[in-house]
């Protein structure tokens, strides 16, 4: 009898705390097993498979949009999927996958997140053939980048930061545009007023763990500038981690030695004209990942403000063709043609050509002006 007292007050109890994180997050839905099946269609389409469990595509009746149902295996986990939630739901940025609301049911425990439609990083670099140019590799970095700053920078305005703690490929999804979006908060933590936290339970993929935190239990956000620092030579690189594919210390003695980077490169991106800023990306992993002195390892606000800079170099350094200069060689091919039909397509071609050509006349006159007052003075 007193152990069925004891059990009904601690379900008493999650429960509570179900209800408290749905009350006190207004931006979260809370969704009954029967709203997700019929969200899915029964669990129609699965798009999904882990560890933790499936997920599935979904469309929301009442706004008609597309989800992603993240339904978790083991019913015991509901503590551990309560702080998922509790940390998601703090969490807005353009950059982390939108949490919409949750299933919090007897024997369902479900989360009902945006649908991100071109898959993970993980897929895209080392299950497909596509070609992705250096800009748009160093545009998805610095999108994992702006959202780990924000999720470091939480504590100025809260009275905590969260750590991500399991940054990876396969947790960087990418929308149609290719922008970056941080995912999966299972084993994140809320670091209070942004101190180390301790832990004897480590989890997370090894190939991208801070070794510090795998040796000593020990949480902070440099843990995830390390495993950020995986990532990143996993782009240019375009081999894995965890399978061995590459390797900080190969990258930090090709920089120090100032030979044989090439050779650790992605072949269709270790062009001459981008090898110096390769190198510089190769130092910035290579220091995110240096593991005698964390205090060494940069925040991540000032790596985002690295790569911001170098996606400008390389959309304007010369081998990546400016818009105006891209517009003018559709409007040629066009002409070639030589339809009426193109017409239509010709007039708008010229006018984005015009005023793509006039602002980089205009930039080019201001700087001229800028310099011949800096003589004059």
């Amino acid at each position: 009898m007193e152990l069925l007292q004891e059990k009904n007050i601690h379900v008493s109890q999650r429960d509570d705390k179900a209800k408290w994180i749905i009350d006190n997050y207004s931006n979260i839905r809370s969704f009954t097993e029967h709203d997700i099946e019929k969200i899915t269609s029964n669990y129609s389409t699965l798009i999904g498979k882990g560890g933790f469990g499936e997920v599935f595509r979904g469309v929301l009746d009442d706004e008609d949009d597309v989800v992603a149902v993240k339904r978790y295996i083991r019913g015991d986990l509901r503590e551990e999927f309560m702080e998922e939630i509790r940390i998601h739901a703090q969490m807005s940025h353009k950059n982390i996958v939108k949490l919409i609301g949750c299933c919090i049911g007897k024997n369902r425990l479900m989360m009902v997140t945006e649908f991100i439609s071109n898959g993970n990083l993980e897929d895209a670099l080392h299950n497909s053939d596509i070609f992705i140019p250096l800009s748009t590799r160093l545009g998805i970095a610095m999108g994992c980048a702006k959202a780990l700053s924000y999720m470091h920078s939480m504590h100025l305005s809260s009275s905590s930061l969260i750590c991500h703690g399991d940054i990876k490929p396969a947790n960087i999804l990418l929308d149609a545009n290719l922008t970056a979006k941080v995912s999966d908060f299972g084993i994140s933590k809320s670091l209070s007023g942004g101190i180390t936290r301790w832990t004897s339970n480590v989890k997370g993929s090894i190939a991208y763990m801070d070794p510090i935190y795998y040796r000593e239990g020990r949480v902070t956000s440099k843990s995830d500038v390390y495993s950020f620092g995986a990532v990143l030579l996993e782009l240019i690189a375009r081999k894995s981690m965890k399978e061995g594919g590459i390797s900080c210390e190969a990258f930090r003695q090709a920089c120090a030695k100032g030979k044989g980077l090439r050779e650790l490169l992605d072949i269709e991106i270790a062009e001459e004209c981008n090898m110096n800023i390769l190198e510089e990306i190769a130092k910035l992993a290579t220091k995110c990942m240096i593991v005698d002195n964390i205090k060494k390892r940069p925040q991540m606000n000032d790596v985002a403000e690295h790569l911001r800079t170098w996606i400008f170099q390389v959309r304007n350094g010369g081998h990546e063709k400016p818009a105006w200069e891209s517009t003018l060689d559709k409007v040629h091919d066009a002409l070639k043609k030589g339809t009426s039909s193109n017409f239509w397509v010709i007039v708008p071609m010229l006018i984005i050509f015009l005023f793509s050509y006039m602002s980089m006349l205009l930039k080019g006159a201001s700087m001229t002006f800028c310099t011949l007052k800096k003589i004059s003075h």
